[in-house]
């Protein structure tokens, strides 16, 4: 019987196999808080191969069940967001044609030299990190030119928990949450256009992990486990329901602005397919994309107002009267305190203080 060490570590695939078929990627996409930690596990299970588990992003105490995410694709997708000058909580569209950019090209080949290095000779391997959301078609071209077969599998959660799941862990206000999200997912949506993906529900796989499972292994074309009940036992040990920290109401669902709920009705929509997505929503992906970025460009000359209040510009466009309408600026660290403290310093820094104020504010 295998370990469940042996269950996640995955196969080199043998030269006769990688001459006969395309090496296959799978990339997990999902906005943060979304659950995606847990499901890239559950497709590890299932023989997708993530790499050495030297590599692999330690567990904490937002995640204690691990993040199953590659150091070396987090560290590289910081680098290419801080050179567009985002970071990884915007709300703003990517520049335009930015995977023209000359300086974008440098990133390009690092990433053909990692995906070489760390999954080179595995027959099926993939990856999670929530900002390959944004970064989608930079992986497209280099696994294009590597001749790599690339399906996705996108992680729907109720926009409300993942809000409140922010709020909770980064202070992050929840209609700037909702903006995140919304800009995570329709970016993904969009720029996977013509890739084969199947959507798996967070929500519906918490309550009935198997159902799922073999609905998304099916779709995707993976093997289920000819030992079951040990890969049972597995799945078993961390899917379970007080993962979910937040769960709305429906009643919350509704209050949110229109643009969210009907992107979120269209995922739950294509999570309910058995089989891979197959474009019927794409005419509304392109129309609520254009929309996001029109907004976004009416307030491009003020990118921190645009980062904390997007999404109530929006509301009060599409759901509200002008009176409404609330800004709520917040200027970031400064860019030399930012370097010398680090991200993960300055994230706690500024939970703090927020927490701070708002017990010291009526």
């Amino acid at each position: 019987m295998k370990s469940a060490v042996e269950l996640r570590a995955g196969a080199p695939a043998d030269s006769t196999t990688l001459a006969g078929n395309r090496a296959r990627a799978l990339c997990i996409l999902g906005m943060h808080r979304s659950g995606t930690s847990s499901i890239t596990r559950a497709m590890n299970l299932l023989g997708v191969y993530l790499g050495e588990d030297a590599k692999m992003m330690p567990p904490s105490a937002d995640n204690p069940g691990g993040y199953w995410e590659h150091l070396e694709i987090n560290d590289l997708h910081k680098r290419v967001m801080t050179r567009l000058e985002r970071d990884w909580n915007t709300a703003e569209p990517l520049p335009e044609n930015w995977l023209r950019s000359e300086a974008i090209r440098p990133f390009k080949e690092e990433l053909a030299k990692l995906v070489a290095a760390n999954f080179g000779g595995h027959a099926l391997w993939g990856w999670k990190e929530p900002q390959t959301c944004l970064l989608l078609p930079l992986w497209r071209e280099i696994l294009e030119k590597a001749e790599t077969k690339l399906s996705c599998l996108l992680v729907v959660r109720n926009p409300v928990d993942v809000a409140s799941s922010l709020a909770r862990r980064d202070a992050i206000p929840f209609d700037e949450a909702l903006g995140i999200w919304f800009h995570y997912n329709v970016a993904a949506l969009e720029d996977a256009g013509g890739l084969p993906i199947v959507f798996l529900n967070y929500d519906r796989l918490l309550a009935s992990w198997e159902p799922e499972m073999r609905r998304c292994a099916a779709a995707l074309g993976l093997d289920w486990p000819k030992d079951e009940p040990q890969y049972r036992e597995a799945m078993n040990a961390f899917i379970q329901p007080g993962l979910r920290h937040n769960q709305s109401s429906f009643d919350r669902l509704q209050q949110l602005p229109h643009p969210v709920q009907e992107l979120y009705h269209v995922l739950l929509e294509a999570s309910g397919q058995p089989a891979v997505y197959d474009n019927r929503f794409e005419a509304t992906i392109r129309r609520l994309s254009k929309d996001f970025r029109a907004y976004a460009s009416l307030l491009a000359n003020d990118a921190n107002t645009l980062r904390r209040g997007l999404v109530m510009t929006w509301r009060t466009g599409r759901d509200l009267k002008f009176q409404r309408l609330r800004f709520e600026p917040r200027r970031p660290p400064p860019r030399l305190v930012h370097r010398l403290l680090g991200d993960k310093t300055c994230r706690s820094l500024c939970k703090r203080l927020a927490e701070a104020c708002c017990w010291l504010l009526p």
